[in-house]
């Protein structure tokens, strides 16, 4: 059974990487295109204005988990009726929270953008056509969520990698036609984003009606179902809302301190630990499925080790791609953007990075935790140190501190919370702290202390494009090779050798 699932996951996780790779080389086109066209003004309005809309993937992948952990246990026990009555009061759940965040948007929102934001006065009407579009987006994206859930809950990773490689392909000609357009780019920018969301939408409609013709919408008040999933996914959105506002929140803290220009710098930075994180993402995903289902069945011993697995594997992975990074970022951005880098580009892209480095930790545990249910608890108290950066950031900038002290304290604060979280699942499961350390944690440390020196002397020096080139592939090949060795235990490195000679 075991091997099966490993499998399956390798599968998924195969999709997964290739709508990744495309999607990467496209979105490393088309955000030089839009910076370009834009400009660094406007580009950190849309950011900041538009800001929560690139940061929606915390609430709906929140949402979607929490209706896919329900669907992985009634498809498990075959139980076809309840998945569709779960289907049918997920969307209505959707229907009462989109009117909630719409009635907020266009009251307490809409004033705080007019009154309180820093954007020049005569951008401030193309800031408020992208608020109404990115609020529009925001709407149609939370209705995505049951869908979203039904599509990984049955490992449909196929549809979900073509899929993303039509919203990428959509982009990409946005930013063509941006080059084009005769009227305000930045309004026209933000009204193709909404069309481009509003058609993905339809796309996955139609895709879940056609594949799983027994799911429809029937408007059912299922007073008992509603409670339970609300009572799941209410606190994992609540959780997922620490994350939408801190990171929301900062962006709003370095306007109202040193205007657009600063959220350009982060905006970039962003997209670049985006970029990079979509390698972790992938495989956590096509993970998850498997660790839900290990725990209903029982299997806790077996969902430990997968637990311990894939925390691992996940930092390991994503060290692999940010080493490089973390030395040449100057080189990478410069070959990316040309000469329109904003201002604290690279300093925010190291320290953004940093960060997804402390988060990779985060998905298998919170996974555990959404498989038991019970995460009451844990949300308030984990989501409350996450708010705390945003009044943190306040309070330092206020003092006069530089821009990028808000990434200081959103890495310290994230340490902080990876500690809690720790703590908190040995209430909720069977499983060691010290083992914990020793299996995940102590072979990571190794990994980066080894590859730190080597990449340090590998990139002591670089003049030219392809002196700089040879020293990140060098970097890359060399970090490899520790992680083999020094990441991965016997029977790890035998499964993967196993792996590639079947691929040769």
């Amino acid at each position: 059974m075991q091997l099966i699932n490993n499998k399956r996951i390798a599968k998924n996780t195969l999709f997964l990487y290739f709508r990744m790779l495309l999607i990467m080389l496209v979105t490393l086109y088309t955000s030089r295109v839009v910076l370009k066209s834009l400009g660094v003004e406007d580009f950190g309005i849309y950011n900041v204005v538009g800001g929560f809309v690139s940061m929606l993937s915390f609430l709906n992948t929140s949402i979607a988990n929490g209706f896919q952990r329900f669907f992985n246990f009634e498809l498990g026990k075959e139980r076809i009726g309840t998945v569709k009555r779960m289907f049918s009061v997920s969307l209505s759940i959707q229907i009462g929270l989109s009117l909630l965040i719409l009635l907020l948007a266009e009251t307490v929102g809409l004033w705080f953008l007019n009154a309180s934001m820093n954007i020049p006065s005569d951008r401030i009407v193309a800031a408020n056509w992208v608020y109404q579009c990115s609020v529009l987006m925001l709407i149609i994206t939370l209705f995505r969520a049951p869908y979203d859930a039904i599509i990984i809950a049955n490992e449909k990773m196929d549809f979900y990698a073509y899929i993303g490689i039509c919203e990428v392909v959509f982009k990409f000609l946005i930013a063509y036609v941006l080059v084009k357009v005769p009227y305000d780019v930045l309004v026209s920018y933000a009204i193709l984003m909404a069309f481009v969301t509003i058609g993905i939408f339809i796309c996955y409609v139609f895709f879940v009606h056609a594949r799983f013709a027994y799911l429809h919408f029937v408007p059912i008040i299922d007073k008992g179902l509603m409670r339970q999933m609300l009572g799941f996914s209410g606190w994992n959105v609540i959780g997922s809302l620490a994350h939408l506002m801190k990171g929301q929140g900062v962006n709003i803290v370095l306007n109202v301190f040193f205007g657009p220009v600063v959220n350009a710098a982060r905006g970039i930075a962003f997209q670049i630990q985006s970029g990079v994180t979509v390698f972790v993402g992938n495989f956590q995903l096509a993970a998850r499925p498997q660790m839900i289902k290990s725990y209903a069945a029982g299997d806790v011993s077996g969902l430990i080790s997968l637990f311990y697995r894939i925390s691992r594997f996940s930092f390991l992975l994503l060290w692999l791609i940010i080493l490089p990074l973390l030395f040449k970022i100057d080189f990478i951005l410069s070959l990316w953007l040309g000469e329109d880098v904003p201002p604290l580009s690279a300093l925010f892209a190291i320290l953004s990075l940093l960060i997804a480095l402390t988060e990779s930790f985060a998905s298998p545990l919170t996974t555990i935790v959404h498989a038991t249910g019970r995460m009451k608890k844990f949300q308030i108290i984990c989501s409350s140190i996450i708010l705390s950066i945003v009044p943190l950031s306040y309070i330092i900038l206020k003092m006069k501190f530089q821009p990028e002290s808000v990434m200081y304290v959103s890495l310290f604060v994230l340490i902080i919370v990876h500690g809690a979280r720790l703590y908190l699942l040995k209430e909720l499961i069977a499983y060691s702290v010290r083992e914990y350390v020793i299996c995940v944690l102590f072979p990571c440390m190794k990994v980066i202390v080894f590859t730190l020196f080597l990449a340090y002397f590998i990139n002591y020096h670089s003049s030219n494009l392809i002196m700089s080139v040879i020293q990140i592939l060098l970097t890359l090949l060399f970090t490899t090779i520790i992680v083999f060795f020094v990441g991965l235990n016997v029977q790890e490195r035998g499964a993967v050798c196993q792996l590639v000679r079947k691929l040769l």
